[in-house]
């Protein structure tokens, strides 16, 4: 059995996360220090950023095979890449079935 998926980074989500919560600070420290209309043209835009976030299209590409029952260990197999930072990642895992002695 072999699948391929598209995931949501996580070297990418945390990162955006941390960049939003920055900008999120600086607009929270500007209350009061501004006029009404700029804190709240500047809230709306971190709102709109925030929604384009969470919409955001997955970019970290898994491909995965399990098999090999057939021979006595199951082998997994996994693979993901980020096709915007360039995260990766890549296991395989054998594991003999107990009690089977294939030649």
């Amino acid at each position: 059995m072999g699948a391929d998926n598209w995931a949501h980074c996580p070297r990418c989500t945390v990162r955006k996360w941390a960049e939003l919560n920055k900008r999120r600070i600086k607009i929270n420290s500007m209350y009061g220090t501004v006029p009404v209309d700029e804190f709240d043209a500047a809230r709306q835009a971190l709102s709109v950023i925030e929604a384009e976030a969470e919409n955001a299209r997955p970019t970290f590409r898994e491909d995965y095979e399990i098999y090999g029952a057939d021979t006595g260990a199951v082998t997994v197999s996994y693979r993901g890449e980020c096709q915007v930072c360039g995260l990766e990642l890549s296991l395989r895992e054998e594991h003999p079935i107990p009690g089977v002695d294939i030649p």
